[in-house]
């Protein structure tokens, strides 16, 4: 037998010896190019994954498979010592303990390839070939959108690549829609598993857990429910009534609000209200860009010139190294944004939430969508959650636009004030309350 032979040969019984249970074998042997998986705690999503990349190996000589976590030292703590044990026998020379790659041997002497990754780092992933991709724990993924479209999707495109997407899931977001491609997208396959379906965990033991982390938690993590995270803040909003289809009505005035970052992203939402139907028809966000760039934005959008900006009182703020505002820099661009002071961040959620049962957001805006879903308050310490700010995360910023323009709408309305009259620079000092 030729050493190829035998080394293929060694593949195809290491393979063999992983001992997938009924449901991880449900999913290894499905035909689709895309499989996601959403499966509750100690499932075995990482043996699964292991055992793709090694089938990828044995059928594709020279082939490179790469699991990506959500950080670097999650992938090592999570699947360096498996697949380290589970391929030894297979090694074409020592692995990469620095890099976390793994050299397999191969039937045409060029070693097959698996990488470990973190996502954090994503960028470092452009320009390869992809032959099979794991991407795990997708849910704690930032910015997925952009690590698909612009990094991903593009290696697997010269070798038809396949990918196993798998996660515990963690509210609603990109995950929830990842796990619903399957109806628009035949290349996709979705799978749910609660830690039942794993034959190896004792049913008692998981029965204990469920009186102990309480009852979302439990649908959560161990029954892979999809439901909305702990400590909502706007939970009186509805997806399924309050998340449709909008369209832009040039009939309609436009109002934009900002949240400014300065280490954070700018946050800018586009509102249309109708009587007391508040719309918000586009979102956009972005780190560290100029104001010049996201007044790029504003001017090559589709839409009426803005009747109404409004802001944080904080974009009034002068920088030491310009001794301008972000609102004076604006100004310069004829935006001229309007501001209102408020006592606490309290009062400025509660203000909110009376605008809440008229917000309907388009369908297309599945970012701002998350956004509202996301953003919670950290795990309740006291009787009175709302007496607790929000955390400061991904979702804050565009929450806050959102919480500045009712702010700033609920004391024009309660002052009678025309807020759809354009400001000029000749109005606008008048424009703060």
């Amino acid at each position: 037998m030729s050493g190829g032979a035998r080394n293929q040969m060694n593949l195809n019984n290491n393979l063999q010896e992983i001992k997938l249970h009924p449901k991880q074998s449900e999913v290894f042997w499905c035909p689709k190019r895309f499989r996601v998986v959403n499966a509750g705690r100690r499932f075995g999503k990482t043996v699964l994954a292991i055992a793709e990349m090694i089938r990828t190996a044995s059928m594709i000589p020279g082939s490179k498979s790469i699991y990506f976590a959500p950080t670097i030292s999650q992938a090592r703590d999570i699947a360096w010592t498996e697949l380290k044990n589970q391929t030894k026998s297979l090694w074409a020379r020592d692995p990469n303990e620095s890099r976390l790659e793994i050299y397999l041997k191969s039937s045409t002497g060029e070693p097959s390839q698996i990488w470990l990754r973190g996502a954090e780092n994503i960028e470092s992933a452009r320009g390869n070939k992809i032959h099979f991709l794991v991407v795990d724990e997708i849910s704690s993924i930032r910015n997925w959108n952009y690590i698909w479209n612009e990094v991903l999707r593009p290696a697997l495109t010269d070798t038809l690549g396949g990918g196993l997407f798998i996660s515990t899931p963690k509210g609603y977001g990109h995950f929830f829609d990842l796990y619903n491609k399957q109806l628009s997208d035949d290349d996709y396959k979705s799978f749910t598993f609660t830690s039942y379906d794993n034959p190896f965990l004792q049913p008692n033991e998981i029965d204990k857990a469920k009186l102990e982390v309480g009852e979302d938690s439990f649908r959560q993590e161990y029954l892979a429910e999809f439901v909305s995270v702990s400590g909502q803040v706007y939970k009186e909003w509805s997806m399924d009534r309050q998340f449709k289809e909008l369209e832009y009505d040039p009939n309609l005035e436009v109002h934009l609000s900002f949240d400014f970052g300065v280490n954070d992203p700018t946050a800018l939402i586009w509102f249309q209200r109708q009587g007391g139907e508040f719309r918000i028809i586009d979102y956009y966000e972005q780190k560290d860009a100029s104001i010049d760039h996201f007044v790029h934005i504003i001017r090559s959008k589709p839409y009426r010139q803005p009747s109404l900006y409004t802001g944080d009182i904080a974009g009034r703020s002068r920088s030491i190294g310009t001794n301008t505002s972000p609102i004076e820099e604006y100004a310069k661009h004829k935006i001229y944004i309007r501001t209102r002071s408020v006592k606490s961040i309290e009062d400025q959620i509660r203000i909110t939430h009376k605008y809440m049962p008229s917000l309907y957001v388009s369908n297309k805006l599945e970012r701002f969508r998350d956004i509202l879903l996301n953003y919670r308050y950290p795990e309740k310490t006291g009787l009175n959650q709302q007496n607790e700010n929000p955390i400061h995360d991904e979702y804050s910023h565009g929450a806050r636009a959102m919480e500045y323009y009712f702010l700033n709408i609920d004391g024009l309305d309660a002052e009678g004030l025309n807020y759809n009259k354009t400001i000029t620079q000749n109005n606008f000092k008048d424009w703060e309350i």
